[in-house]
């Protein structure tokens, strides 16, 4: 006998794992990112210890304490592409980059997950070090390179997963996108900013934005592929 027709509910279809239903990016948003505030924390000690060692007396002051600088970083001294990602040349720089890289942290956090923002960070900074220190001869410090990368990479996360996200959602990644060209600009008009970082980290960030899986669909829903 055959077997009688049945209806067909929606909990029975399987969700088009290409277009996941939506996900509201602000709920379950972390107010205290963990890997932010990490490394918010890692960049105060060390200023502090800049303060207190005098590093901030002189550009052989500074180049000292480990900063990015192209002669010595292609003479051997490898490990300053790091150390330079840490160091701040003031009060403001280093408050102004804590606050972007909180407010980059929370989504960032949410989007990737908390080891892939990490890892955003920290190879977008060490790519963002290395352009710097072959494009520009002058010493450079701060955390900004690493945290375009951030940017970068949340502007294609919402770019790439438009389709999933809320219409309030999708405008944080366009109000980022006009922070980030602002910052930009303002740093071709700003002789002692180092664009070449920004560029470089952005670059990276964008590229890490288009490759590596989101988190949040990881946790939320299916996995997906743009």
């Amino acid at each position: 006998m055959p077997e009688s027709a049945r209806k067909i509910t929606a909990e029975m279809l399987a969700e088009d794992p290409f277009h996941p239903s939506r996900v509201d990016f602000e709920k379950g948003m972390s107010a205290a990112p963990v890997f932010a505030m990490f490394l918010i924390a890692a960049n105060i000690i060390i200023f502090a210890w800049e303060i207190r060692t005098g590093a901030l007396k002189s550009s052989a002051a500074i180049i000292a304490a480990g900063a990015i600088y192209g002669e010595k970083v292609f003479a051997g001294q490898s490990w300053r592409l790091a150390t330079g990602m840490f160091l701040h040349g003031g009060y403001g720089h280093l408050i102004g980059n804590c606050l972007a890289l909180y407010v980059l942290g929370l989504a960032s956090e949410r989007a990737w997950g908390r080891m892939r923002a990490l890892f955003i960070y920290f190879f977008s900074g060490l790519t963002a070090s290395f352009i710097s220190a072959f494009m520009q001869p002058k010493p450079a410090v701060g955390a900004s390179g690493a945290i375009f990368g951030l940017l970068g990479a949340a502007v294609v996360f919402f770019y790439r997963y438009s389709g999933s996200l809320h219409l309030r959602d999708r405008r944080i990644g366009a109000a980022l996108l006009a922070w980030g060209a602002f910052q930009l600009i303002m740093g071709v008009l700003t002789p002692y900013v180092d664009n070449w970082a920004h560029f470089g980290g952005l670059g990276a960030g964008i590229i890490f934005g288009f490759t590596l899986p989101a988190g949040l669909f990881e946790n939320d829903g299916p996995s997906v592929k743009a």
